[in-house]
């Protein structure tokens, strides 16, 4: 992740190591002793791991002791400032309190922020520069700090430092910011990050009549802002704004980009290389975002879609595109555009991938792009079930090196430790059944659990713990029975959890408006011809369909209009907004296309659904996403190939039984669908892609953690 960019605007202090805080038995002040119990009894009465909840508890009593008395025994302090550094502490536990108590703190944040704190502290104590000690800091931290020294001179600086941090971490909204507050401190700082974010943005508030943030931009004396600006009104700006900082530097010229431009291949080229170049310098990782992004882009136009769109050519006419790349070329490929692969083109990128490597050792692939979207690309090769084959391709003891950097370093924050955490299950399912595989990522999970836990990282002990607990379990044929006793049954899915107040489930059903999504919708409504089970209503924009049952099914479902006019949308609009104003919630979510449609109709979950019914390819990539919003969701996706020759027949099983006033029972829904495909042999290799709700490892780390929040 990028750094902020304070450092080209504050002055930089070189760091030095601060007073020693000795843990100390002295007790506290009242007021702080007063504060510090009552943030104790509270952490307390959270509903958290146990295991994590008391020893952090512990660690912060002790903690709080230890900087009372480093205040008090410290020496070469004034009694006046002694006094303000007690109220400081004072004021640090007491805003700890209210952010606990409004649930605005993450309890895994509590000892990195105490450790911000003591280190600020020791600064403005012994008068040394402190603003480099928040650059590596988010907004919320950064805002604790400053109410903690609001009484302090140095304020109104960690107080412009907390807004920039909030500000920058929404950087759409940068540009209405500095409009409003052009003479803010680190104006020039967020302007540079709204450059980096997205720079054709910027561009454009550049060539729009907005007098007061182009003077700002033209003013200042960042060169690279400098650059953006004399590039604005080149015809090619689209082409050149990767290449910002290079051109700036003088690596390369506006001519050089733009004649390699001329030859698709060559201009690829020219992104991978440049942010290859980028990845290993420091200096150069402003603009990594555009580089990416140039590089999604351009792996989509110049190929991915293609390849996509030849899914029914021969391999040779399909994959033609990408004859003449590197293997760096196509890593970059798979790992920028993985949620947009069909997985034949998945599969059919990584063969060309390894074939580039012949009988040597395909790990030095990594060496070549410097690990960069390492885990990216592990976690898309384990969904792919290729991981497997891959690490077979490769010495033991190298491929133990791979693992523990896949293992290590989930401690760092909530969102992206939970993430990586999840990602690390999802490769268990091809590691539990190879022996050797399986003891090194157990191996390194005892590791860095260890590490964790002498190092008071709790995030990293909650999070290697579920993973060790996950990875035990998958090596078990009775494992996921004993998950289910912990967290419910997700072998089961009960009727009245879907139904509404008058006993009905409503089923929203989304189509979209490509030649494919156009035959998926006439065979969808082939399956409700029969007028003695099936009522149906229709108009311009979308069909409902309810059971003529007792406890009805009601299925809502837009027509697939023209994609071309976004008409599938309008449609989707149309029904949605038909649903809300009945008060009809959606508790089962069925998606009818392309992975690339995906994004859309994860814009209309809601944390009503209880099942979601993900029908296109590689859409257990998505299941994590669904979770995140709806964390009780049950999913049903396929982890290669999606198809409508599996989905119906999932679909009609899943309602027959509802219908039938019957609960859910998965292991008997996958049982009656394997009978069913098992006269095909490639319906079955289909369908056994698909997981069922109960066997999702990834969902469960989500789950586990969530268990105790």
């Amino acid at each position: 992740m990028r750094k902020p960019i304070l450092y080209f605007f504050i002055p930089f202090l070189f760091l030095r190591v601060y007073p020693v805080f000795a843990q100390s038995s002295v007790s506290t002040g009242t007021k702080v002793n007063d504060v510090k119990e009552k943030f104790l009894r509270n952490l307390r009465k959270l509903p958290t791991e146990p295991t994590i909840l008391y020893p952090l508890a512990d660690y912060f009593e002790s903690e709080v002791n230890g900087i009372y008395s480093y205040i008090y025994e410290g020496a070469g302090v004034m009694t006046r400032e002694k006094e303000k550094a007690e109220r400081s502490l004072y004021y640090f536990i007491n805003e700890l309190n209210r952010n606990l108590v409004q649930r605005k703190l993450d309890i895994y944040d509590i000892p990195g922020s105490v450790q911000s704190y003591k280190s600020v502290l020791a600064a403005l104590l012994h008068h040394k520069p402190f603003t480099q000690l928040l650059v590596p800091l988010k907004h919320p931290r950064s805002q604790l700090l400053a109410t903690a020294f609001s009484q302090y001179n140095e304020y109104s600086v960690l107080d412009d430092i907390a807004v920039y941090k909030r500000v920058a971490s929404s950087p759409e909204f940068i540009v209405q910011f500095v409009e409003k507050r052009p003479g803010f401190r680190f104006a020039d700082s967020l302007l540079l990050d709204a450059a980096a974010y997205d720079p054709l943005r910027l561009v454009y508030y550049l060539n729009k009549d907005k007098s007061g943030i182009q003077d700002r931009i033209r003013s200042t004396k960042n060169v690279y802002l400098k650059k953006l600006v004399s590039i604005s009104n080149d015809k090619s700006v689209s082409e050149l704004v990767p290449f910002v900082m290079q051109i700036a530097d003088h690596k390369i010229t506006p001519a050089e980009i733009l004649e390699k431009r001329t030859a698709v291949i060559n201009y690829f080229q020219l992104l991978v290389n440049t942010l290859k170049e980028s990845v290993t310098s420091n200096e150069s990782s402003i603009f990594l975002k555009p580089l990416r992004d140039g590089i999604k882009k351009k792996s989509l136009s110049f190929f991915v879609n293609e390849i996509n769109d030849r899914h029914n050519d021969a391999d040779a006419v399909r994959f033609a595109s990408v004859s003449g790349l590197r293997p760096e070329d196509i890593y970059y490929i798979i790992t920028s555009c993985g949620e947009d692969l069909y997985t034949s083109s998945y599969l059919g990128l990584y063969k060309r991938l390894i074939a580039h490597f012949g009988d040597q050792s395909v790990d030095s692939l990594f060496d070549i792009v410097q690990y960069d979207n390492f885990r990216v690309f592990v976690r898309l090769a384990a969904n792919y079930n290729v991981l497997g084959d891959f690490f077979r391709r490769m010495p033991h003891e190298r491929m133990r090196e791979l693992m523990k950097r896949f293992a290590e370093g989930i401690d760092t924050d909530t969102n992206a430790g939970l993430e990586m955490a999840m990602d690390i299950a999802d490769s268990f399912t091809a590691l539990a059944t190879d022996s050797g595989m399986s003891e090194v990522i157990q191996e390194e999970l005892r590791t860095n659990l260890r590490r964790s836990t002498t190092g008071h990282k709790y995030l990293g002990i909650r999070l290697y713990g579920i993973l060790l607990e996950l990875l035990n379990l998958a090596k078990k044929k009775d494992g996921m029975q004993v998950l289910w006793a912990r967290l419910g049954n997700y072998e089961i899915l009960k009727r009245n959890s879907l139904e509404n107040g008058k006993g009905e489930i409503v089923q929203l059903i989304l189509f979209y408006g490509d030649e494919d999504g156009a035959a998926s919708f006439d065979n969808f409504l082939r399956l409700y011809a029969d007028k003695t089970k099936w009522e149906i209503s229709k108009n311009d924009y979308w069909v409902s369909i309810r059971s003529l049952s007792d406890r009805p099914l009601m299925i809502y479902a837009n027509r697939p209009l023209d994609i071309k006019q976004e008409m599938d949308l309008k449609a989707q609009d149309s029904l949605i907004s038909f649903l809300s104003q009945k008060s009809l919630q959606p508790t089962i979510l069925v998606h009818r296309g392309h992975s690339y449609h995906l994004d859309k109709t994860m814009r209309r979950l809601t944390p009503s659904v209880k099942l979601a019914i993900l029908g296109s390819c590689g859409s257990y990539n998505r299941a994590i996403s669904i979770a995140s919003i709806s964390p009780d969701v049950q999913v049903i996706g396929s982890k290669k190939t999606g198809s409508m020759s599996i989905n119906d027949p999932i679909i009609d099983m899943i309602n027959a039984t509802l219908v039938n006033n019957n609960d859910l029972v998965w292991p008997e829904v996958w049982k009656n669908l394997g009978d069913r495909f098992n006269k095909d042999a490639a319906a079955l290799s289909l369908f056994n892609e698909y997981f069922p709700p109960s066997n999702n490892l990834s969902l469960f780390v989500l789950k586990l953690f969530s268990y105790y929040r």
